[in-house]
């Protein structure tokens, strides 16, 4: 409901409520007890009017609430997952320049040394290679890990955005319903 809107049934409420008042006092003055219950009826009904009203625009307070949430965890979302890939992206270049660093220190080695010396020296840094290649996936499976929990956890922030919508369309329904309800003769 817009502000127009809600400005529009406060007025009505306010005039209905007057008018209500009216006629139960001139039915009281006039000994009109058909006059006095209808000016009564006319009153509760802009009370029930005005109660709709708050309900509804407590509604609205909590669906925006919750869109700014929804937003917020998005953005928290996406945050987590740019951390999680600037992470593994420096693990992988620390690994990369790790396994650069130990074959040219093997490679210098092989050359300084007899033919013996330099098949050994190429076993050992093939393994070193193998070992730095196996951190590495340990190291990239801990970062897909993080990964995922971030996702897991934007997707639960997504889910309680999409209840608290929920909450919010089902409270304005039954401002909706009040509102009929007391507009209703």
């Amino acid at each position: 409901m817009t502000k127009h809107d809600k400005a529009d049934q406060a007025r009505k409420g306010l005039i209905d409520s007057i008018k209500g008042k009216a006629k139960e006092v001139a039915g009281a003055a006039f000994g009109n007890d058909s006059l006095t219950a209808e000016g009564q009826l006319e009153q509760t009904q802009a009370k029930e009017r005005k109660e709709a009203n708050a309900v509804e625009a407590v509604a609205d307070a909590e669906a925006a609430r919750a869109h700014a949430d929804a937003a917020e965890a998005t953005l928290e979302g996406a945050a987590d997952r740019a951390a999680v890939s600037a992470e593994t992206a420096a693990v992988e270049n620390s690994v990369e320049a790790q396994q650069a660093a130990q074959k040219r220190a093997a490679e210098q080695a092989a050359q300084r040394d007899a033919i013996e010396e330099k098949a050994r020296a190429e076993l050992d840094a093939q393994r070193e290679v193998e070992r730095a290649k196996a951190q590495e996936r340990v190291d990239v499976r801990g970062a897909t890990g993080d990964v995922v929990d971030a996702v897991d956890d934007h997707q639960a922030s997504v889910h309680d955005a999409e209840n608290a919508l929920t909450e919010a369309d089902r409270m304005r329904q039954r401002a909706d319903r009040l509102t009929d309800q007391a507009d209703l003769p």
